[in-house]
């Protein structure tokens, strides 16, 4: 499985623990959870933002969220 599907999938994980619709996900959290080093996991999430499936909170990387379409699509392979 592709670090990208990883990544993504951890964070619906993280989104679906909270009990608002599309939360915050600090990214700290997530290269805790997933031990990875910070610059791969900020490629990583540029690529999921290009692709439309998250959003930077403020336009900072310190969180970020779902976006709509991010959380329908499935990612799998």
């Amino acid at each position: 499985m592709s670090i990208e599907n990883l990544v993504f999938r951890k964070i619906k994980e993280i989104s679906a623990r909270s009990t608002t619709p599309r939360p915050p996900v600090a990214t700290l959290q997530i290269a805790t959870e997933l031990s990875l080093a910070s610059d791969i996991l900020l490629s990583t999430l540029n690529q999921l933002k290009q692709l439309r499936l998250v959003s930077f909170c403020d336009g900072k990387t310190a969180a970020i969220k779902l976006t709509l379409l991010g959380t329908v699509v499935k990612r799998e392979k």
